[in-house]
Protein backbone atom coordinates (compact mmCIF):
# COMPACT_ATOMS: atom_id res chain seq x y z
CA UNK A 1 0.00 0.00 0.00
CA UNK A 2 1.12 3.61 -0.59
CA UNK A 3 2.33 5.89 2.15
CA UNK A 4 0.58 9.18 2.95
CA UNK A 5 1.99 12.16 4.82
CA UNK A 6 -0.87 13.91 6.63
CA UNK A 7 -1.12 16.71 9.16
CA UNK A 8 -1.35 15.09 12.58
CA UNK A 9 -4.26 17.05 14.13
CA UNK A 10 -6.57 16.40 11.19
CA UNK A 11 -5.53 12.78 10.71
CA UNK A 12 -6.23 12.00 14.36
CA UNK A 13 -9.67 13.60 14.05
CA UNK A 14 -10.53 11.64 10.89
CA UNK A 15 -8.54 8.48 11.47
CA UNK A 16 -11.57 6.20 11.55
CA UNK A 17 -13.05 7.65 8.34
CA UNK A 18 -9.71 7.37 6.54
CA UNK A 19 -9.26 3.79 7.71
CA UNK A 20 -12.76 2.95 6.48
CA UNK A 21 -11.94 3.88 2.87
CA UNK A 22 -8.23 2.94 2.90
CA UNK A 23 -7.71 0.33 5.65
CA UNK A 24 -4.23 -0.65 4.51
CA UNK A 25 -2.89 2.85 3.91
CA UNK A 26 0.37 3.62 5.69
CA UNK A 27 0.39 7.10 7.22
CA UNK A 28 3.27 9.29 8.39
CA UNK A 29 2.28 12.29 10.48
CA UNK A 30 3.45 15.88 10.15
CA UNK A 31 2.95 17.72 13.45
CA UNK A 32 2.51 21.34 14.57
CA UNK A 33 6.24 21.70 15.19
CA UNK A 34 7.15 20.59 11.67
CA UNK A 35 8.34 17.11 12.65
CA UNK A 36 7.53 13.92 10.75
CA UNK A 37 6.70 10.75 12.66
CA UNK A 38 6.47 7.28 11.15
CA UNK A 39 6.19 3.93 12.88
CA UNK A 40 6.86 5.39 16.29
CA UNK A 41 9.94 7.48 15.49
CA UNK A 42 10.83 10.87 14.08
CA UNK A 43 12.09 10.74 10.49
CA UNK A 44 13.23 13.02 7.69
CA UNK A 45 11.35 13.32 4.41
CA UNK A 46 14.22 11.59 2.58
CA UNK A 47 13.89 8.57 4.87
CA UNK A 48 10.36 7.79 3.75
CA UNK A 49 8.56 7.73 0.40
CA UNK A 50 5.16 9.44 0.81
CA UNK A 51 2.96 9.32 -2.26
CA UNK A 52 -0.22 11.03 -0.97
CA UNK A 53 -0.53 14.53 0.51
CA UNK A 54 -3.57 16.54 1.62
CA UNK A 55 -4.09 20.25 2.33
CA UNK A 56 -7.23 20.79 4.39
CA UNK A 57 -8.75 23.57 6.51
CA UNK A 58 -6.55 23.12 9.59
CA UNK A 59 -3.32 22.90 7.64
CA UNK A 60 -4.29 25.77 5.35
CA UNK A 61 -4.65 28.03 8.39
CA UNK A 62 -1.46 26.74 9.98
CA UNK A 63 1.92 28.50 9.80
CA UNK A 64 3.21 25.11 8.64
CA UNK A 65 1.47 25.31 5.26
CA UNK A 66 4.46 26.49 3.24
CA UNK A 67 6.75 23.99 4.96
CA UNK A 68 4.34 21.25 3.90
CA UNK A 69 4.72 22.51 0.34
CA UNK A 70 8.49 22.33 0.82
CA UNK A 71 8.16 18.67 1.76
CA UNK A 72 6.16 18.01 -1.39
CA UNK A 73 8.81 19.71 -3.49
CA UNK A 74 11.54 17.66 -1.86
CA UNK A 75 9.68 14.38 -2.18
CA UNK A 76 10.66 12.25 -5.17
CA UNK A 77 7.80 9.85 -4.46
CA UNK A 78 4.80 12.21 -4.44
CA UNK A 79 2.00 11.10 -6.76
CA UNK A 80 -1.14 12.88 -5.56
CA UNK A 81 -2.13 16.03 -3.70
CA UNK A 82 -5.70 16.80 -2.75
CA UNK A 83 -6.28 20.40 -1.65
CA UNK A 84 -9.01 22.43 -0.02
CA UNK A 85 -8.32 25.29 -2.45
CA UNK A 86 -10.52 25.94 -5.44
CA UNK A 87 -8.29 28.53 -7.09
CA UNK A 88 -4.73 27.27 -7.50
CA UNK A 89 -2.95 30.37 -8.74
CA UNK A 90 -1.59 31.80 -5.47
CA UNK A 91 0.37 28.81 -4.14
CA UNK A 92 2.93 26.57 -5.90
CA UNK A 93 0.41 24.12 -7.34
CA UNK A 94 1.59 24.69 -10.90
CA UNK A 95 5.07 23.54 -9.94
CA UNK A 96 3.63 20.28 -8.65
CA UNK A 97 1.45 19.75 -11.72
CA UNK A 98 4.46 20.36 -13.95
CA UNK A 99 6.34 17.82 -11.85
CA UNK A 100 3.77 15.19 -12.84
CA UNK A 101 1.84 15.19 -9.56
CA UNK A 102 -1.88 14.51 -9.81
CA UNK A 103 -3.60 17.46 -8.12
CA UNK A 104 -7.30 17.45 -7.25
CA UNK A 105 -9.03 20.46 -5.81
CA UNK A 106 -12.13 21.29 -3.81
CA UNK A 107 -15.51 22.70 -4.77
CA UNK A 108 -17.11 22.35 -1.34
CA UNK A 109 -16.86 26.13 -1.01
CA UNK A 110 -19.36 26.73 -3.81
CA UNK A 111 -22.52 26.55 -1.68
CA UNK A 112 -21.13 28.89 0.99
CA UNK A 113 -19.87 31.41 -1.57
CA UNK A 114 -23.16 31.35 -3.49
CA UNK A 115 -25.12 32.03 -0.31
CA UNK A 116 -22.71 34.84 0.58
CA UNK A 117 -23.13 36.49 -2.82
CA UNK A 118 -26.89 36.20 -2.76
CA UNK A 119 -27.12 37.44 0.83
CA UNK A 120 -24.86 40.44 0.20
CA UNK A 121 -26.74 41.54 -2.91
CA UNK A 122 -30.10 41.02 -1.20
CA UNK A 123 -28.94 43.09 1.78
CA UNK A 124 -27.87 45.88 -0.59
CA UNK A 125 -31.11 45.75 -2.59
CA UNK A 126 -33.20 45.89 0.58
CA UNK A 127 -30.93 48.47 2.23
CA UNK A 128 -30.64 46.42 5.41
CA UNK A 129 -28.10 48.84 6.88
CA UNK A 130 -30.49 51.75 6.31
CA UNK A 131 -33.33 49.91 8.02
CA UNK A 132 -31.05 49.12 10.93
CA UNK A 133 -30.12 52.78 11.20
CA UNK A 134 -33.80 53.73 11.30
CA UNK A 135 -34.37 51.21 14.05
CA UNK A 136 -31.56 52.67 16.11
CA UNK A 137 -33.11 56.13 15.63
CA UNK A 138 -36.59 54.75 16.49
CA UNK A 139 -37.73 56.16 13.17
CA UNK A 140 -40.92 54.68 11.69
CA UNK A 141 -40.60 55.37 7.97
CA UNK A 142 -41.49 53.07 5.12
CA UNK A 143 -38.75 52.42 2.61
CA UNK A 144 -39.03 50.82 -0.80
CA UNK A 145 -36.54 48.19 -1.92
CA UNK A 146 -35.37 46.57 -5.09
CA UNK A 147 -36.32 42.98 -5.88
CA UNK A 148 -34.06 40.22 -7.13
CA UNK A 149 -36.96 39.14 -9.32
CA UNK A 150 -36.58 40.65 -12.76
CA UNK A 151 -32.91 41.52 -12.30
CA UNK A 152 -30.25 40.44 -14.79
CA UNK A 153 -27.13 38.73 -13.42
CA UNK A 154 -23.92 38.40 -15.41
CA UNK A 155 -21.80 35.62 -13.88
CA UNK A 156 -18.23 35.60 -15.17
CA UNK A 157 -16.91 32.10 -14.61
CA UNK A 158 -19.53 29.38 -14.62
CA UNK A 159 -17.92 26.52 -12.76
CA UNK A 160 -19.24 25.12 -9.50
CA UNK A 161 -19.43 28.51 -7.77
CA UNK A 162 -21.06 30.31 -10.68
CA UNK A 163 -23.61 27.55 -11.09
CA UNK A 164 -24.55 27.57 -7.40
CA UNK A 165 -25.06 31.33 -7.61
CA UNK A 166 -27.25 30.86 -10.68
CA UNK A 167 -29.41 28.27 -8.91
CA UNK A 168 -30.22 30.72 -6.16
CA UNK A 169 -30.94 33.79 -8.24
CA UNK A 170 -32.95 31.85 -10.81
CA UNK A 171 -35.17 30.60 -7.96
CA UNK A 172 -35.91 34.27 -7.21
CA UNK A 173 -36.85 35.09 -10.80
CA UNK A 174 -33.61 36.61 -12.09
CA UNK A 175 -32.21 36.24 -15.60
CA UNK A 176 -28.68 34.81 -15.86
CA UNK A 177 -26.04 35.34 -18.51
CA UNK A 178 -22.98 33.11 -18.02
CA UNK A 179 -19.51 33.89 -19.31
CA UNK A 180 -17.47 30.75 -19.93
CA UNK A 181 -15.42 28.92 -22.54
CA UNK A 182 -17.93 26.09 -22.95
CA UNK A 183 -21.27 26.75 -24.63
CA UNK A 184 -23.18 24.60 -22.11
CA UNK A 185 -25.62 26.45 -19.89
CA UNK A 186 -25.75 23.56 -17.37
CA UNK A 187 -29.54 23.96 -17.41
CA UNK A 188 -29.14 27.19 -15.44
CA UNK A 189 -28.17 30.14 -17.63
CA UNK A 190 -30.52 31.92 -20.01
CA UNK A 191 -27.58 32.86 -22.21
CA UNK A 192 -23.95 31.74 -22.47
CA UNK A 193 -21.27 33.95 -24.01
CA UNK A 194 -17.50 34.05 -24.13
CA UNK A 195 -15.29 36.66 -22.51
CA UNK A 196 -14.88 38.36 -25.87
CA UNK A 197 -18.60 39.20 -25.79
CA UNK A 198 -18.43 41.15 -22.51
CA UNK A 199 -18.76 44.61 -24.09
CA UNK A 200 -22.10 43.56 -25.55
CA UNK A 201 -23.60 42.08 -22.37
CA UNK A 202 -22.25 44.33 -19.60
CA UNK A 203 -24.68 47.22 -20.33
CA UNK A 204 -27.69 44.98 -19.55
CA UNK A 205 -26.41 43.49 -16.28
CA UNK A 206 -27.78 44.64 -12.93
CA UNK A 207 -25.35 42.44 -11.01
CA UNK A 208 -21.92 41.40 -12.28
CA UNK A 209 -20.26 38.57 -10.35
CA UNK A 210 -16.60 37.67 -10.77
CA UNK A 211 -16.40 33.92 -10.14
CA UNK A 212 -13.61 32.99 -12.54
CA UNK A 213 -10.06 31.84 -11.94
CA UNK A 214 -7.14 34.23 -12.12
CA UNK A 215 -5.26 33.52 -15.34
CA UNK A 216 -3.41 35.54 -17.95
CA UNK A 217 -6.76 36.08 -19.68
CA UNK A 218 -8.65 37.35 -16.63
CA UNK A 219 -6.12 39.37 -14.61
CA UNK A 220 -7.12 43.05 -14.70
CA UNK A 221 -10.31 42.06 -16.52
CA UNK A 222 -12.20 44.81 -14.68
CA UNK A 223 -10.41 47.76 -16.23
CA UNK A 224 -11.61 51.24 -17.26
CA UNK A 225 -13.24 49.91 -20.44
CA UNK A 226 -15.07 47.15 -18.53
CA UNK A 227 -16.32 49.60 -15.90
CA UNK A 228 -17.40 52.16 -18.51
CA UNK A 229 -19.61 49.51 -20.11
CA UNK A 230 -21.45 48.68 -16.88
CA UNK A 231 -25.07 49.66 -16.36
CA UNK A 232 -25.94 52.67 -14.18
CA UNK A 233 -27.18 51.39 -10.83
CA UNK A 234 -25.37 48.06 -11.22
CA UNK A 235 -23.50 46.08 -8.57
CA UNK A 236 -20.06 44.50 -8.94
CA UNK A 237 -19.30 41.45 -6.78
CA UNK A 238 -15.82 39.92 -6.53
CA UNK A 239 -15.44 36.61 -4.70
CA UNK A 240 -12.72 35.31 -7.02
CA UNK A 241 -9.31 37.01 -6.91
CA UNK A 242 -8.27 40.57 -6.19
CA UNK A 243 -6.07 40.78 -9.27
CA UNK A 244 -9.08 40.54 -11.57
CA UNK A 245 -9.79 44.19 -10.77
CA UNK A 246 -7.76 47.30 -11.55
CA UNK A 247 -8.45 48.83 -8.16
CA UNK A 248 -7.59 52.42 -9.11
CA UNK A 249 -10.00 52.21 -12.04
CA UNK A 250 -12.73 50.86 -9.77
CA UNK A 251 -12.14 53.74 -7.36
CA UNK A 252 -12.64 56.27 -10.13
CA UNK A 253 -15.71 54.47 -11.46
CA UNK A 254 -17.38 54.27 -8.05
CA UNK A 255 -16.70 57.96 -7.46
CA UNK A 256 -18.39 58.64 -10.80
CA UNK A 257 -21.41 56.54 -9.80
CA UNK A 258 -21.15 53.47 -12.05
CA UNK A 259 -21.16 50.84 -10.78
CA UNK A 260 -23.38 52.04 -7.98
CA UNK A 261 -21.96 49.57 -5.49
CA UNK A 262 -19.16 47.03 -5.11
CA UNK A 263 -19.23 43.96 -2.87
CA UNK A 264 -15.61 42.89 -2.45
CA UNK A 265 -14.38 39.84 -0.55
CA UNK A 266 -10.94 39.71 -2.20
CA UNK A 267 -8.27 42.32 -2.84
CA UNK A 268 -4.91 42.68 -4.54
CA UNK A 269 -3.28 43.01 -1.10
CA UNK A 270 -4.54 40.92 1.81
CA UNK A 271 -5.01 41.60 4.62
CA UNK A 272 -6.38 44.91 3.39
CA UNK A 273 -4.16 47.73 4.72
CA UNK A 274 -5.71 50.02 7.31
CA UNK A 275 -5.13 53.05 5.05
CA UNK A 276 -6.87 51.51 2.03
CA UNK A 277 -9.60 53.63 0.44
CA UNK A 278 -11.89 50.61 0.32
CA UNK A 279 -12.65 50.70 4.05
CA UNK A 280 -14.46 54.02 4.07
CA UNK A 281 -15.87 54.31 0.56
CA UNK A 282 -19.66 54.70 0.82
CA UNK A 283 -20.26 52.53 -2.25
CA UNK A 284 -18.16 49.56 -1.10
CA UNK A 285 -18.89 46.59 1.15
CA UNK A 286 -15.63 45.07 2.42
CA UNK A 287 -15.46 41.52 3.79
CA UNK A 288 -12.19 39.80 4.83
CA UNK A 289 -11.98 36.96 2.27
CA UNK A 290 -14.69 35.16 4.21
CA UNK A 291 -17.21 34.20 1.54
CA UNK A 292 -16.26 30.50 1.80
CA UNK A 293 -16.61 30.27 5.58
CA UNK A 294 -19.99 28.54 5.70
CA UNK A 295 -20.51 26.08 8.52
CA UNK A 296 -20.99 23.13 6.14
CA UNK A 297 -17.88 23.75 4.04
CA UNK A 298 -15.41 21.65 6.03
CA UNK A 299 -17.63 18.57 6.12
CA UNK A 300 -18.28 18.77 2.36
CA UNK A 301 -14.57 19.23 1.75
CA UNK A 302 -13.60 16.23 3.85
CA UNK A 303 -16.27 14.09 2.19
CA UNK A 304 -14.76 14.93 -1.21
CA UNK A 305 -11.27 14.08 0.04
CA UNK A 306 -12.40 10.70 1.40
CA UNK A 307 -14.18 9.94 -1.87
CA UNK A 308 -11.02 10.79 -3.81
CA UNK A 309 -8.85 8.74 -1.44
CA UNK A 310 -11.07 5.74 -2.13
CA UNK A 311 -10.83 6.42 -5.87
CA UNK A 312 -7.04 6.76 -5.73
CA UNK A 313 -6.69 3.47 -3.87
CA UNK A 314 -8.99 1.62 -6.27
CA UNK A 315 -7.58 3.20 -9.45
CA UNK A 316 -10.75 5.09 -10.39
CA UNK A 317 -10.70 8.58 -11.95
CA UNK A 318 -10.30 11.36 -9.39
CA UNK A 319 -12.92 14.00 -8.82
CA UNK A 320 -11.82 17.55 -9.69
CA UNK A 321 -8.38 16.65 -11.06
CA UNK A 322 -6.79 19.77 -12.52
CA UNK A 323 -4.25 20.38 -15.23
CA UNK A 324 -1.92 23.17 -16.22
CA UNK A 325 -4.64 24.98 -18.18
CA UNK A 326 -6.76 25.24 -15.05
CA UNK A 327 -4.05 27.25 -13.29
CA UNK A 328 -2.41 29.48 -15.91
Amino acid sequence: MPLALYYKPTYERLQQQIAAVAPDLDVALYDEEGRIHFQGREVRIDEISPEYFWIHAELFKSPRLMDYFRLMRESSSIKWLHTINTGLDQLPYLELVDKGVRVSNNHAQAIAIAEFVFGQVLAHYQDVSGLRSQQQQKLWKMRGFREISGSHWLIIGFGHIGQEIARRVKAFGATVTAVRRSASNEGLADQVVTQASLPGVLPAADVVVLACTSTADTRHLVNPEFLAAMKPGSVLVNIARGDLVVESALHAALDAGTPAYAILDVFAQEPLPADSWFWEHPRVAVTPHTSNAGNGMRQRSETTFLDNLSRMISGKPLLNQVGRADIV
